[in-house]
């Protein structure tokens, strides 16, 4: 049941990747490692991972200094509590168990690492130790705590709240809680974090940490200047907004119309954030209808990119004439997991009527989650939302009768694979329905973004399509 999503999540938490550091050759006490052994009973997998530590507390060098010693055994100790922070959570992940179970020798490992200082801050083992420990206990206040199960930004919030009890140092906290809220803006947007970081302020950051702050915030909050914008659904207390993107030069009055749904596992990702395909489109003539989706990191349970969609496409639907465009032209646009979406949008179609956008384009989409290379993950989320995983996959929704569709895809996707976008295709195609599937040979999930010969075709594909679908 090993997750595709998993290299993801460590990016998300901030953590070494399954790739693990430079430093981490030769060490069995690794992410990746842990990883490996997730799927073991508890008791079996401490039992390894004291036998691993003591290995290579045997192994170090008898002939290095005391200090160097000392941090060669420190080092050791943080790797091995990051891997009993992660187990939990990852055992879940990667078996059949029901529930997430504390591990109750956790509380001994942790109070037995030193105090974390300036110096030892320096080491890349104490600073993802914090990362795993930091979401691992946003994780049980989130669970925990009605109140920061409403709202926005729930996850920052949880995380800040969490770093009270990690770090002690005020200058190591402010410096961390500066970089968890310009991470957050990053990744997810600036909707609600000033009512998340009253703390933060509070505390009278310098003025290098306001500016790396503020920065980000104003970026975020540039993307959306003199751009048209109308609330669609609400989550939570929380308004969502579709962003109207008009072209220069509309190919057809009334305009036709994509909505575009953006990528990031929907653990994180903003409503901006696109790789070729919204320029595309604009460049030819489409409006872009840019929908901003509840993510893990901001709506952390109620996270629902599928009810987002449909939600979205019903409002343009029914608003179509209101927004000046084609309402027998709304097509359906994403990447990584919201190209999954707009798949599921076109064969499922949504989730109140069953209405079907007029035509798809996906990038990096994962079209048969509960295929062979099916994901662990997905399965428990459906199953904890009490959904069938069949009812959510593409794949097992083809029917006759479909929009078109147009899929770039590259053929090394190590999150996507193309196998089953193949497969999508050539059952989409046997049951009449018109798809075109674009190789990109030898490129990554993220072509989009860096891979000039990809990003090529991905225009070419979109500008034949259109002309063929009579766009």
């Amino acid at each position: 049941m090993r997750s595709k999503w998993i290299a993801a999540w460590f990016a998300c938490a901030g953590i070494a990747s399954a790739a693990d550091r430079p430093d981490d050759i030769g060490s069995t006490l690794t992410p990746r490692h842990m990883l490996e052994l997730a799927p073991r009973p508890r008791a079996e997998f401490v039992s390894e991972w004291d036998r691993r530590r003591a290995s290579e507390l045997a192994a170090l060098d008898p002939a290095a200094s005391a200090v160097v010693r000392a941090d060669s055994v420190m080092r050791l100790q943080f790797r091995y509590a990051q891997g009993r922070v992660m187990y939990p959570y990852f055992h879940w992940r990667e078996s059949d168990a029901s529930a997430i179970e504390n591990d109750p020798g956790l509380g001994p490992v942790i109070a037995q690492l030193p105090r974390i200082d300036a110096r030892l801050w320096d080491f890349a083992e104490v600073r993802d130790f914090v990362d795993a420990r930091l979401h691992e206990l946003a994780r049980a206040h989130l669970a925990a705590d009605a109140d920061l199960g409403r709202g926005d930004a729930r996850w920052l919030r949880a995380e800040l709240r969490s770093l009270e009890e990690v770090l002690a140092d005020r200058e190591l906290w402010m410096r961390k809680a500066t970089e968890i809220i310009a991470k957050h803006v990053g990744d997810d947007g600036a909707s609600g974090v000033e009512d998340a970081i009253g703390a933060w302020r509070a505390r009278s950051p310098s003025p290098d940490e306001l500016q790396k702050v503020d920065h980000a915030i104003s970026a975020d909050c540039e993307q959306a200047r003199d751009i048209r914008k109308v609330a669609y659904r609400e989550v939570g207390g929380v308004p969502l907004h579709l962003y109207l993107l008009e072209p220069d030069h509309p190919r057809a009055k009334p305009i036709p119309a994509m909505l575009w749904l953006h990528g990031g596992s929907a653990t994180e990702g903003t409503w901006w954030h696109s790789p070729v395909t919204r320029r595309t489109l604009l460049d030819a003539g489409v409006e872009v209808i840019a929908v901003e989706m509840t993510t893990g990191n901001r709506f952390d349970r109620d996270a629902d990119q599928y009810a987002d969609a449909s939600a979205a496409f019903e409002y343009v639907r029914a608003h179509a004439k209101g927004l000046g465009v084609d309402g027998r032209k709304i097509g359906a646009a994403g990447f990584s997991s919201g190209g999954s979406v707009a798949l599921l949008l076109g064969t499922r179609g949504t989730a109140r009527s069953g209405a079907r956008p007029a035509a798809i384009i996906v990038s990096g989409a994962c079209a048969d989650p509960v295929g062979r290379d099916s994901d662990g993950y997905f399965r428990k989320i459906m199953v904890a939302k009490k959904r069938n995983p069949a009812d959510y996959s593409p794949y097992a929704q083809v029917l006759a009768g479909q929009p078109p569709v147009l899929a770039d895809h590259a053929t090394a996707d190590e999150f996507c694979s193309f196998e089953d976008m193949s497969k999508f295709t050539e059952r989409y195609r046997a049951l009449g329905n018109p798809i075109t599937l674009v190789s990109v040979d030898g490129a990554s999930h993220f072509f989009g973004f860096y891979h000039e010969q990809g990003q090529r075709q991905q225009r070419e594909a979109i500008v034949a399509a259109l002309a063929t679908w009579g766009w």
